[in-house]
């Protein structure tokens, strides 16, 4: 497990449904993913985010490394830390924890492109740079 001392991107509390249990009764794997792009778009309408006049993203790539079951009932934490910033992309390292923050139930990297109303790719701007810089963390 990553330990991550920089303060999250975004901390926001998710509750899994009822409909998103399984068969075994457990949380679904590919709910995990609506509950980062739940993460994701809450920061993304935050007013510091809205600020910057818009920041359109798209995902290039996404993966999540399962680390416990979890059930219908408890609330989870999404977080996310930046790994990396490129030109007009970046990499978020996202967690989702328990409720209380202490047990890591998912952990995984994506990739953000920053993108134009044509959707091609745009430089990430100066001011949205410092936004991501305060959640770096050391590869």
């Amino acid at each position: 497990m990553t330990i991550y001392t920089q303060p999250p991107l975004f901390d926001v509390e998710i509750a899994p449904r009822w409909a998103d249990q399984d068969s075994l009764g457990h949380i679904n794997h590919v709910q995990y993913f609506s509950y980062l792009e739940e993460a994701r778009v809450h920061w993304l309408r935050s007013e510091e985010m809205l600020a910057l006049g818009g920041f359109r993203l798209v995902i290039a790539a996404i993966a999540l490394n399962y680390r416990q079951e979890w059930r219908h009932g408890r609330s989870l934490r999404a977080r996310a830390w930046v790994a990396r910033v490129g030109n007009s992309s970046f990499s978020l390292r996202q967690a989702l924890f328990s409720d209380d923050g202490e047990q890591l139930v998912a952990e995984g990297d994506a990739t953000l492109v920053h993108v134009n109303e044509d959707h091609r790719p745009e430089a990430i701007s100066a001011a949205a740079r410092v936004v991501l810089a305060r959640s770096l963390i050391e590869s």
